[in-house]
């Protein structure tokens, strides 16, 4: 009663399959009919024989060559490689294993000589199959590998899970069982998110002969019965289920189940039209000639066994073999000839070369000769124009340090605000307050204790505006400094107070600029260190352009979308003491980011006047010439420690 119930829906599933493949051909020949460019006709042709190789190989050749005809008519070289790949595809499925390796053979070397790599990844993976269909699993891998690689190259996820399903074949043939399952796994994950039936048919199909391999039965039984059903709700299926009807009979004759595991063979071999019927047949056979030992039934065994010999001997016989062997010998004579001529070309070529630099040698000998001759002339205009650079160099510095106060105009908007809001409200606060007070004077019993609290509260009140107020007045004298293209003089700074100004007013000016960017901030200030004797707005400028930078790159490493990556920039103080100095010493102010760091090829670059990594009309590349500068007229350091792809860290080693 399973047995039928498990066919009837099989039935149906395929009835299903064959309504959806006829329609996709019904559409391809309509698209056929009213086609009006022969490139438009040679493509539906070669997509028609492609609907046709899994279950009317004969019906895929006919396609398959009128469109290799018409390609070849209208020097189409796309559609000549996508019709001899649709070609060997269906030879391979009759059996006829010479004609599709030759197919396969000379469509690689065509593709390989024009480049095209998705066809020679096609032609890849035929060779690929046809090895494993004659059980040379070394070769078969080798193959299947090279057309993974470039299947990866060109970001095709199909194409690479049609091939990984494949190569774990290619695994489970040569008993690897761990390979195989690996990408057989992949494959089958890859099929799940695609959708795809026909190749979730294929890695459903491995997956339970691994499990078979295994020794787990019901589980590899489970994943043949999943599989079948998808190839059965699929036009193309014939070759499908004739190949899954022989799985499950194999695992019926592990169990010793032989009826059932005769009738399932015997289903393979009544499926209609099934591609790969030789080889689909080899393996029908075998489980019928082990079924009917089984059984003593020494007749239906021996009848199998002749059937099984015949169809090996035409299928995989010494003569297709050596046909095999003769084709990939002529290639090796044709690519060992073609190596040849490869050199002669290069040494001829080496010779051109050497004829026409020895021209170019005497030419540029010639033309030395003449400007030596005008060097005078040049050396006045380099003067010239050396004056000229050097005026624009002024210019420029003066530029880069009024684009530092650019960077900070927003941040400074943000931080004076915050002081105007609480000047503003503790105004309006205490307008209330004194309104309440006069009103409580009007009574004709004062309450003086009222009163006096009033009173304090407008005190306390009016002392925080004075407080903020100052603060509103130290951001615009800070500005001022910043702004100031004077030198300064230097005075006692509390350096983390300076350090910490810069870090809030970078960070809000690039919010005001970038709504999308954010970061995280971390400080940690040594409270140690007190006031230290510096030109506060040359080494704020310092500090802000470092700051400014580290928010740049770990806003960039963002936008590369890397997977659980918070961008992170960091600003500490430290006092470090010296021998020798008594209480003086160094401070530390480090400034770190988290970013893609800085390549090691252009470390010794970085402090260069004009360089920079940024994109043009971002950035002039003065930025931390000037602020090394800076420090070394401070009588200090601005060292760099980097990690490509980890992030960088800025240190300025300043004395007191």
């Amino acid at each position: 009663m399973k047995t039928i119930t498990l066919t009837l829906l099989l039935a149906f599933l395929s009835i299903l399959g064959f309504a959806q493949n006829r329609q996709v051909v019904d559409s391809l020949k309509h698209a056929l009919a009213i086609a009006i460019h022969d490139t438009s006709r040679v493509l539906v042709l070669t997509e028609l024989g492609g609907q046709y190789r899994l279950n009317n190989a004969d019906s895929s050749l006919i396609y398959g060559n009128k469109a290799l005809a018409l390609a070849k008519q209208i020097k189409f070289l796309k559609g000549e490689l996508k019709s001899m790949y649709v070609i060997g595809v269906a030879y391979r499925q009759r059996g006829n294993y010479t004609d599709a390796f030759t197919m396969a053979l000379k469509g690689l070397r065509m593709a390989e000589k024009y480049q095209n790599l998705a066809d020679i990844a096609y032609f890849q993976n035929s060779l690929g199959n046809i090895y494993n269909d004659f059980k040379n699993q070394k070769k078969a891998i080798y193959h299947l590998h090279i057309a993974i690689k470039i299947a990866e190259s060109l970001r095709d996820e199909r194409n690479v899970a049609q091939r990984q399903a494949n190569l774990a074949f290619a695994y489970f043939e040569s008993n690897q069982l761990d390979s195989a399952y690996f990408y057989a796994s992949k494959a089958h994950q890859a099929a799940l998110r695609l959708k795809d039936k026909q190749l979730l048919t294929i890695t459903l199909r491995n997956l339970g002969r691994i499990q078979f391999a295994k020794g787990n039965f019901p589980e590899a039984l489970d994943y043949y019965r999943q599989s079948l059903q998808n190839a059965l709700s699929i036009g193309n299926n014939k070759g499908y289920s004739a190949y899954i009807y022989n799985l499950m009979g194999a695992v019926y004759l592990k169990n010793s189940q032989t009826d059932s595991c005769i009738f399932y063979a015997k289903q393979a071999l009544l499926t209609p039209m099934a591609v790969q019927k030789q080889r689909r047949n080899i393996e029908s056979y075998t489980l019928l000639v082990d079924a009917y030992k089984s059984k003593k039934d020494f007749r239906q065994a021996l009848a199998y066994k002749e059937l099984l010999d015949a169809t090996k001997e035409e299928l995989f016989g010494e003569s297709n073999m050596q046909a095999i062997q003769t084709l990939l010998d002529q290639d090796q004579d044709q690519q060992k000839q073609l190596e040849i001529e490869r050199i002669a070309y290069e040494n001829q070529l080496k010779q051109t070369t050497f004829l026409v630099g020895l021209g170019v040698f005497l030419l540029i000998a010639i033309i030395l000769y003449r400007n030596n001759r005008q060097k005078q002339k040049a050396n006045i205009i380099l003067e010239n124009t050396l004056s000229k650079l050097k005026s624009t160099q002024t210019q420029l510095i003066q530029s880069e340090k009024l684009a530092s106060l650019g960077e900070l105009t927003a941040g400074i908007a943000h931080e004076i605000q915050n002081p105007l809001n609480f000047v503003n409200n503790f105004s309006e606060v205490n307008t209330e307050l004194i309104d309440e007070l006069r009103e409580e004077r009007k009574k004709e019993v004062r309450d003086f204790k009222n009163e006096d609290a009033l009173l304090n509260d407008i005190k306390e009140n009016e002392q925080k505006i004075n407080h903020h107020g100052k603060r509103a007045g130290d951001i615009v004298k800070g500005m001022l400094q910043h702004s100031s293209s004077a030198s300064g003089k230097k005075e006692p700074t509390d350096i983390n107070k300076l350090a910490d100004e810069y870090l809030r007013l970078s960070y809000h000016g690039l919010r005001a600029k970038d709504k999308d960017f954010n970061a995280t901030m971390k400080i940690d200030f040594d409270e140690t260190i007190g006031n230290i004797n510096i030109i506060p707005q040359d080494i704020g400028r310092v500090i802000l352009n470092l700051i400014t930078n580290a928010f740049y790159v770990v806003n960039e490493k963002s936008k590369q979308g890397v997977a659980d990556y918070e961008p992170t920039v960091s600003i500490s103080t430290k006092h470090s003491p010296l021998p020798g100095r008594g209480a003086g010493g160094e401070v530390l102010i480090s400034v770190k980011d988290n970013g893609n760091g800085i390549p090691e090829k252009i470390i010794d670059k970085i402090f260069q006047p004009f360089f920079t990594t940024k994109p043009t009309g971002q950035g002039i590349g003065l930025g931390l010439s000037l602020s090394y500068d800076i420090v070394k007229a401070h009588g200090g350091e601005l060292k760099v420690e980097t990690k490509e792809g980890e992030g960088s860290e800025f240190i300025i080693q300043l004395p007191i």
